[in-house]
């Protein structure tokens, strides 16, 4: 007899950091722009800057990925959820 076996989750995409890999990737280039940018010389204003630069970038790369920001800017024709009343 055979035998079926389900694979949950196929389709599921890595998460690094709680990013997307190519998201991950833009974030890991901006710390490398970062520390090139801090090897000219390390003062406290700069360090407070470039962590701020830093924890902006990652939650602006952490809205792109939740995808509120790219459906909030596209026309989607079909509605995000279904309301399914009988009417009687």
């Amino acid at each position: 007899m055979k035998s079926y076996r389900v694979f949950k989750n196929v389709n599921k995409q890595p998460y690094i950091l709680g990013l997307r890999l190519p998201l991950f990737y833009l974030f890991i280039l901006l710390l490398i722009i970062v520390i090139f940018m801090l090897s000219e010389g390390i003062t406290i204003f700069k360090l407070t800057f470039y962590a701020a630069f830093l924890i902006a970038g990652y939650l602006v790369l952490k809205k792109i990925n939740s995808g509120a920001f790219l459906s909030s800017i596209s026309n989607e024709r079909f509605p995000s959820t279904i309301i399914n009343d009988n009417y009687k």
